[in-house]
């Protein structure tokens, strides 16, 4: 079975549209790639394994109590806290007034009062003060476009800003695509720099995505013996593989060189 079209428009900001096959229903941004998807009959789930790489940060910060999340799509990070973390309270920057529609509309995104939804560009959110929390316990970027990754998230400053709205112990975790190979390793580069090589790496499995988890503190992403007890308290009732994404957090940080993991991709 095909996906069939539900929405479709095209304006100054380019090209949504929204496909759905069965219980599955997808939203894309004038590309081939999908930018967020969703089970109908379990909204919370992340269905997407980049979406599901992207929470081991969970294993060195498994009870956030303030999240920021740069890139709304359709939600679906949103809608896991929101489900998972009650007590957590939750700011989400989108540039597209059209996409928050589109994630309420037709993706179940709740308007509850632990999140907190601000339609502006992710550098004005952060350089002006925006936002209920001057600091977060981790910040999540996944933010594309019908080009990629969003060019604004890839630079210094906004590395550099993001770094700044981090609690003393908090984690930046951001979703690259390893296409061009060069900008992907210059934006690896930058982060390892800003981030005093406190960087671990995760490749999604068969996917062109690679993670990023990136900490202040240097004591924060050790792998050490208590995140294999975080991930197996976790995982069942959030429905991840936490113990796989720890072991492969392993294998992809032995080298513990930014630089040379990139030069191999």
């Amino acid at each position: 079975m095909s996906e069939t079209v539900i929405f479709h428009c095209s304006g100054d900001d380019g090209v949504i549209e929204i496909t759905q096959e069965r219980d599955q229903r997808s939203l894309y941004l004038g590309s081939g790639a999908k930018q967020s998807s969703m089970d109908l009959s379990q909204p919370h789930r992340l269905t997407l394994s980049y979406t599901r790489a992207m929470m081991g940060c969970l294993l060195f910060h498994p009870a956030p109590r303030q999240v920021l999340l740069i890139g709304l799509g359709g939600g679906s990070l949103a809608r896991f806290f929101l489900h998972h973390f009650r007590d957590c309270s939750i700011d989400a920057v989108e540039l597209r007034a059209d996409v928050v529609k589109l994630a309420h509309a037709y993706f179940a995104l709740p308007a509850q009062s632990n999140l907190e939804i601000f339609t502006t560009e992710a550098s004005r959110f952060l350089n002006q003060g925006l936002g209920r929390f001057e600091h977060y316990d981790l910040i999540l970027v996944d933010a594309f476009n019908h080009d990629g990754v969003a060019h604004s998230v890839k630079t210094f400053e906004f590395i550099q800003s993001c770094r700044e709205r981090l609690s003393p112990r908090g984690i930046f975790t951001i979703n690259l695509w390893d296409h061009p190979a060069e900008e992907i390793r210059h934006t690896g580069a930058l982060i390892q720099q800003l981030f005093e090589n406190n960087t671990l790496l995760l490749p999604v499995i068969d996917k062109g995505n690679l993670i990023i988890h990136a900490a202040r503190d240097k004591r924060t992403l050790q792998l050490s013996a208590s995140c294999k007890l975080t991930a197996r308290r976790l995982e069942t009732e959030l429905e991840i593989d936490l113990s796989g994404l720890l072991r492969q957090l392993k294998r992809a940080n032995r080298w513990r060189s930014l630089g040379r993991f990139m030069g191999r991709a």
